[in-house]
This record gives structure tokens, C-alpha cells and sequence, in this order.
């Protein structure tokens, strides 16, 4: 129990150092240095109250009190005996006391709570000197622990009480036991499945993301990958995925636009091969009108005597091998044309398969997307359950060799409750949460 009073301690430990001094000292120091030496140590044991007065008094702090008031006509010091004992701080910051009343110390120093006792004591009974109070703190109010501790709840402060201590004191971060293997070891698989999950995940986009500008009708040469991938893009991982995606994008469009060339070359081939073969047949066209014309008039010449019959057969023949040139003509023209619907039909064909292989690709990839997602949503709601049965089994999640966890301190600062990081050895105060909670990260790219 740790005593805040700096009346009679202070002379009954002066009067201990007046007898000790020159029992301990005498033969190494004169006698003229014994007032110096009670003087330097007193001046140490008035330090000591000064720094423990900065303790201020709160909720459940449980006070020992003891008011006296020397009588000179009597020559002793009467106790006065209903406000001697022990008195717990309410909710309210104030204590209950007998003839004083409520005495408001919230907030208030040991030292502050004697005077303050005294002088409402004093002013209720119409004192003419105000009684002396010795305020002690004999049960400090609880600090609490809570998050990834093998028992969280409510713990006795004890003077000078530091993070390790009460983190001890809850069982320590974290179980040896099988129940807490088992499920530390449930917790390190599930986390490892959301961790794959993950990077699956971003594989999954960085691919939709490659069919949608395949799919693109403006006919997109660059991938515009969606937020999620370019704002981890410094992480290697990610970063290898979208090059590979854009390669891989870059290969096929290339290819594609190869063969399409080529297609579209042959098809201008033929598309002047037919109208070679159209000049050619309206050539063998005119060829044939004239050589009509000229049977006609040799047949009258031969009606009439004019001219022998040989050249008649001549003129049949010259007709008969223009018009058997011109079939010829004609169908070649009507193979070059279907030439050149089959290089359409290729085109159009070789549009459409890779149009319905990437819209194959987009489906699937929606659907192994939606099956990433479950999968994910399964393991974090399994990572919730295991913390919340017990959040000590997550603390070993971490798999870059970091700590898993972070210690908070909630404190109440000048009335306003403030979270602090605390450290091992960082103090603990009366009335503190400390909290152990698991390393948040922003995003599990952070580990690749």
C-alpha cells in the first residue's frame, strides 16, 4: 500500500536519521556534516511525495482515510472516528463520507483530497482550525486487458506496473496448450488460404482485365488495369503479372492482326484476279459480236455465190473457239468469286473465334472471380470465428517475421480517452485497457 501523506513520515524519518547518522557515519565523517546529511535526505524523502502526488484519484480507487485534530486544551490528538476507514471512489469521481459529505475528487491528488476533506470538514462542524486528513491509497482502481490474451478481464494494479507485466499477468500473448494449437494452427491455415485467395485474385484481374481490352471495340493497345492492381503495382508480384498480361495481350493482338493481313492481302489478290478476268470477258464479248457479225455477212456472200464455203466453216470455227474462250472466262470468274467469299467467310470466322474465345475466357474468368470471392469470404468469416472464441490463436499470423500483434494503451488524458501504441516496458496506469489486436494490413500484396 503506497502512502501519499508528507506530515509524520517526513519527522520520523529525520528523527531515524538523527539517531542512525552518527551511529552509521561517525567514524568517516566529522560531526559538523551530520545536519547536512539529514538535510540532503530529507530533501530526497520530500521528492518522493511530490511524484507520487501526481497521481490523480478516479473511479474504484478504494482510499484509506484517517482525520485527526490536536486538542491543545487536552493535549492529544482526537480521532475522528466516522470518517476513519476505508472509502471507494463512485462512478461519479466522488467519495461518500460521514458529516463531510460528498467530496468531489475526480481528478484530484492525494494532497488535494486531505486539504479538501479538511476544509469541508472544518466549514461543516464550525471548526476554528482545520483537522489534519491522511488520505492513503489502499486499493487502486483495476486496468483491464483485452484482444489476443489468453485470459482477458479485470486485473489488480499493482505500483510501477509496466505492458509485460500485465500482459503476464493475463497469460501472455498467445497459448501452449492443444485447444490453442489446434486452433492457431485452423487460424495459420486459414489465413494461408486467404493469402493464396488473394494472390489468385489479382491474377484473375490483371486476365479480365487483358479480355476487356481485347474485347474493346476501339480496338484498345494498351491493358487499363483497374485500380486494385495499379495501386500495388510496386509490389513485384502484381508488377510481373501485369507485364506478363500486357506480353501476353500485345502477342495474340499481333498475331491476330498478322493473319488478318494476310487474309485481307489474298482477298485484294483475287479481288484483282476477278477483275482481270471481267476485262478478259468483256474483251471475248466484243470478240464474239464481231465475229457474229462477220458469219452473218460471209453466210449472205455464200447464199449468193459470192464466196466459197471453206471460209463460212473458217468463221463458224473462229466463233465457236471465242465463245468455248469466253465459258472458260466465265468460270473462272465464278471460282475467283467464290474465292473471295471463302477469304470473307475466313475473316469473318477467324473474327468470330477469337471474339468467342475471349468472351469464353471473360465468362469463366467472372465465374472463377465469384468462386474466389466465397472462398475468400469463407476463410475471413472462419478468421473472425477463431477470434472471436479465441483472439490469442491469431497471434502468430504473421508471416514476414514481424510481430502479429500491436499493443494499445486506451487512456484517459485530461477527460478525453486517448489510444496510445505502447511498448513493453511502457507504464501501465490505473484505469488502463490494454489492448493486443493483430497487425492490420491495408492489403495482403504488402507481403509479396
Amino acid at each position: 500500500m503506497q502512502t501519499f501523506t508528507a506530515g509524520f513520515l517526513e519527522d520520523r524519518f529525520a528523527a531515524l536519521i538523527r539517531f542512525l547518522a552518527p551511529k552509521a557515519f561517525g567514524a568517516l565523517l566529522p560531526s559538523r556534516l551530520f545536519p547536512s546529511l539529514i538535510i540532503t535526505l530529507a530533501a530526497l524523502l520530500a521528492a518522493t511525495p511530490a511524484q507520487s502526488a501526481e497521481y490523480t484519484l478516479g473511479p474504484q480507487d478504494v482510499l484509506k482515510i484517517r482525520v485527526y485534530e490536536w486538542r491543545p486544551n487536552a493535549g492529544v490528538a482526537f480521532e475522528w472516528i466516522p470518517l476513519t476507514g476505508e472509502f471507494s471512489v463512485s462512478a461519479a469521481g466522488t467519495l461518500s463520507l460521514p458529516i463531510v459529505g460528498t467530496v468531489p475528487v475526480g481528478g484530484k491528488t492525494l494532497d488535494e483530497v486531505s486539504s479538501l476533506i479538511g476544509d469541508q470538514l472544518q466549514k461543516q462542524v464550525g471548526m476554528q482550525k482545520r483537522p489534519n486528513a491522511s488520505v492513503e491509497i489502499s486499493t487502486y482502481r483495476p486496468f483491464f486487458v483485452s484482444g489476443m490474451v489468453s485470459q482477458p478481464g479485470k486485473y489488480g494494479y499493482v505500483p510501477g506496473l509496466t505492458v509485460i507485466q500485465a500482459l503476464s499477468m493475463a497469460g501472455g500473448v498467445g497459448q501452449s496448450d492443444p485447444a490453442m494449437i489446434t486452433l492457431q494452427r485452423d487460424a495459420l491455415v486459414s489465413n494461408g488460404d486467404l493469402r493464396q485467395l488473394e494472390v489468385e485474385r489479382f491474377g484473375l484481374l490483371a486476365r479480365q482485365a487483358r479480355v476487356d481490352a481485347f474485347l474493346d471495340e476501339n480496338e484498345a493497345t494498351t491493358i487499363s488495369f483497374p485500380e486494385e492492381l495499379t495501386s500495388q503495382s510496386d509490389k513485384p508480384l502484381v508488377a510481373r503479372m501485369m507485364r506478363d498480361e500486357q506480353a501476353l495481350f500485345d502477342t495474340r493482338t499481333h498475331l491476330m492482326k498478322a493473319e488478318l493481313e494476310r487474309l485481307s492481302q489474298a482477298k485484294i489478290l483475287t479481288t484483282n484476279q476477278l477483275d482481270t478476268l471481267r476485262q478478259k470477258d468483256s474483251s471475248l464479248a466484243r470478240q464474239i459480236d464481231m465475229a457474229t457479225k462477220d458469219l452473218a455477212s460471209i453466210n449472205r456472200m455464200v447464199s449468193q455465190g459470192l464466196t466459197v464455203s471453206s471460209r463460212q466453216l473458217g468463221a463458224n470455227q473462229g466463233l465457236a473457239d471465242l465463245e468455248s474462250r469466253r465459258l472458260d472466262v466465265s468460270l473462272a470468274i465464278l471460282k475467283t468469286q467464290q474465292d473471295i467469299a471463302k477469304l470473307d467467310q475466313e475473316i469473318a470466322d477467324f473474327n468470330r473465334t477469337y471474339r468467342g474465345e475471349a468472351l469464353s475466357e471473360a465468362a469463366d474468368l467472372r465465374d472463377r472471380l465469384a468462386s474466389n470471392a466465397e472462398k475468400a469470404q469463407t476463410a475471413r468469416a472462419l478468421l473472425t470465428n477463431i477470434g472471436m472464441r479465441a483472439p490469442a490463436a491469431l497471434a502468430a499470423l504473421d508471416a514476414d517475421g514481424a510481430p502479429g500483434f500491436v499493443t494499445l494503451i486506451n487512456r484517459n488524458l485530461g477527460g478525453t480517452m486517448q489510444t496510445l501504441v505502447a511498448g513493453e516496458n511502457d507504464p501501465v496506469a490505473p484505469g488502463d485497457i490494454v489492448r493486443v489486436e493483430r497487425r492490420m494490413k491495408s492489403n495482403a500484396a504488402k507481403n509479396f
